[in-house]
């Protein structure tokens, strides 16, 4: 839910006994889907895009299950990577937009790139900002973390805090510190309280299901991957904290995208830097999905 913003159209899609919200902004001849990302956050990290882009584009968001406006499920099979592309697909018909350019921001990757694959004829572009996918190398400070992810700690110093116990103890704690890991940029206090603020909405059995979701792995993603034939845009940050760039540049290496590394700028570029990096869009758009006069 993007907050204050009123939008032209919004409205629930159900999927099964679940419920996904989305809004519409705009209303003009070509389209933008703006992905929801790791349900941790609702779609409201796109404040900054929906403006912009509704001046010249249909713009339609989402909130994945999980937060802002859909149901909170604590079942892992509800996070799978292909049902939050259905969810996609089901929002467009719902819009009535028949095509739309498709942009996610980190965990939103994957649903980005089974939609691009498997779905041409819906996403004749899409773009991938700090993408999080298990493909590139893991950051060296996230190794550690990751295999204690499911193990009881004494010590949740860092990215130790980033653990299925953790989260049911300290909740608040966790999002401020995940957050600051997202905006490694200085000075980035508002951005840092917007994203807590997000992430209290939902709750850490949320958050824990959808780590148990069962996901794409390597292989599948490098197939998706080199399969694709559209159009695509990778845009990653030289200080991202949660997504290795190594990442970023894999992706416009399998799918032969265009790239555009950020120097300094962390994970959520399309938040810290809002006005740079919809230039960057603006130009990638004018190529393959120019607004209609």
């Amino acid at each position: 839910m993007i907050v204050g913003l009123t939008p032209r159209g919004e409205g629930v899609i159900a999927r099964g006994d679940l419920e996904v919200g989305y809004q519409v902004f705009g209303d003009h001849p070509r389209a933008l889907l703006l992905l929801p990302t790791w349900s941790l956050i609702h779609s409201d990290f796109w404040r900054h895009q929906v403006p912009y882009f509704a001046e010249r584009y249909t713009v339609v968001v989402f909130d994945g299950v999980g937060n802002g406006m859909s149901s909170r499920s604590t079942d892992p099979e509800d996070y799978q990577d292909h049902l939050f592309a259905k969810d996609a697909l089901a929002v467009l018909d719902a819009a009535g937009v028949d095509q739309a350019v498709a942009l996610s921001v980190s965990a939103g990757a994957g649903w980005n790139l089974v939609l691009a694959a498997e779905h041409p004829d819906r996403i004749p572009a899409a773009v991938f900002i700090g993408a999080a996918l298990p493909i590139g190398p893991t950051a060296a400070h996230r190794v550690a973390s990751l295999q204690a992810f499911d193990r009881e700690l004494e010590n949740h110093e860092g990215w130790f805090r980033f653990n299925r116990h953790y989260w049911s103890q300290d909740w608040p704690d966790f999002l401020q510190f995940f957050f600051s890991q997202c905006f490694t940029e200085p000075d980035s206090a508002e951005q840092i309280d917007h994203f807590v603020q997000m992430g209290l909405q939902t709750t850490p059995e949320v958050i824990t299901a959808t780590t148990d979701a069962p996901g794409l792995d390597a292989d599948e993603i490098a197939a998706l991957a080199r399969s694709t034939s559209t159009p695509l845009l990778v845009i990653h940050g030289t200080e991202d904290a949660v997504s290795d760039i190594g990442t970023g540049r894999e992706l416009a290496r399998l799918t032969r995208g265009d790239y555009v590394e950020r120097p300094g700028e962390g994970h959520e570029p399309q938040s810290r830097n809002p006005d740079e990096t919809n230039r960057i869009i603006d130009r990638f758009l004018a190529r393959h999905h120019p607004p209609t006069p």
